[in-house]
């Protein structure tokens, strides 16, 4: 089995040293990564070290291959692909020359309709909706450092293929010692975590707000759950059928999460501006508002604001 991931920071970073440390102990797979700059080096150099929350375990591997670009790669069985969403387009092609019609490819990144962004650039293979809460950062170049989140990725089938049914990577990554789920409506766990991820991102990037600091604060929460409601109308119109109180309950995570946790896309922004999943969060939830005719002025006035600060 030989399994290519195309992105190693966090979550990649994550399940990417996983996989190499069961391959390396079995023998029965080769894993490759795609990474850049510093980060790269550093893995080429003295591997790639993950640190796990508590400071109880850490597990250094090194992949097969690492490299900076699918140029002369071969067709791998699996390539998980754990990208920002800007870049998703630009490698969705790249992933193209790495896979043919047996290939399963997985997708690992924020998003409500990643499935779509890839297909479009992306016609042979079988493509797995998933989402995960998971997490992780790059600490320094060539370390991750995990902490918090379930480290559950959830999986469903592809819609191009719905006879098909992953056993033998649901297989490989348990015995990998990740955890993973298969749902025959993997579009439920999708937008349950969309609801959390894209209000919650948006509000916290916007007012330079901790998730603490926006779950406490009464107004900001109010527009929190107000981005919330509107993507649960969206929902609706894809009828997908979510919880009826599935507001109240995302907005509860909140409290899971530690007082100062900044959402990786408030990070993403204070680093670089406009190069940021701005549309994946905000974007997409005022493409699908206007398909469907659904008000959505808390969404596009909290992200003309992120916007306008911005610029």
């Amino acid at each position: 089995m030989n399994i290519c991931f195309y992105g190693v920071g966090g979550v990649g970073g994550y399940y990417g040293t996983l996989l190499t440390k069961y391959f390396n102990e079995t023998g029965k797979g080769n894993t490759c990564f795609i990474a850049r700059g510093k980060h790269k080096d550093a893995i080429l150099e003295q591997g790639l070290l993950l640190k796990k929350e508590g400071g109880n375990e850490e597990i250094l591997i090194k992949p097969n291959f690492c490299a900076d670009t699918v140029n002369d790669l071969p067709v791998f069985d699996i390539v998980v692909v754990s990208v920002k969403g800007y870049d998703l387009e630009s490698v969705t092609k790249e992933v193209s020359k790495i896979t043919d019609e047996n290939s399963i490819i997985l997708p690992l990144l924020n998003g409500a309709d990643i499935y779509d962004r890839m297909r479009q650039h992306l016609k042979k293979g079988y493509i797995l909706p998933a989402c995960l809460y998971l997490g992780t950062h790059i600490e320094s170049p060539g370390v991750i450092f995990q902490k918090g989140g379930s480290c559950q990725i959830s999986i469903g089938k592809d819609p191009s293929y719905p006879k098909f049914y992953p056993e033998k990577l649901l297989n490989l990554f348990k015995k990998a010692d990740v955890l993973i789920e298969y749902f025959e409506d993997v579009n439920i766990e999708i937008w349950t975590k969309f609801i959390f991820i894209a209000s919650f991102a948006l509000v916290t990037a916007t007012y330079d707000k901790t998730i603490g600091e926006v779950a406490n604060d009464e107004s900001l929460g109010i527009l929190v759950k107000n981005i919330m409601q509107e993507i649960e109308l969206i929902a609706k119109a894809i009828e997908i059928e979510l919880p009826p109180d599935i507001v109240e309950t995302s907005f509860s995570k909140a409290n899971q999460f530690p007082f100062e946790t900044k959402t990786s896309f408030q990070r993403d922004v204070e680093l670089k501006g406009k190069q940021s999943e701005w549309d994946l969060f905000g974007g997409t939830v005022l493409r699908y508002a206007d398909k469907f005719n659904i008000p959505a002025n808390n969404t596009k006035e909290t992200l003309g604001k992120l916007l306008q600060n911005l610029s």
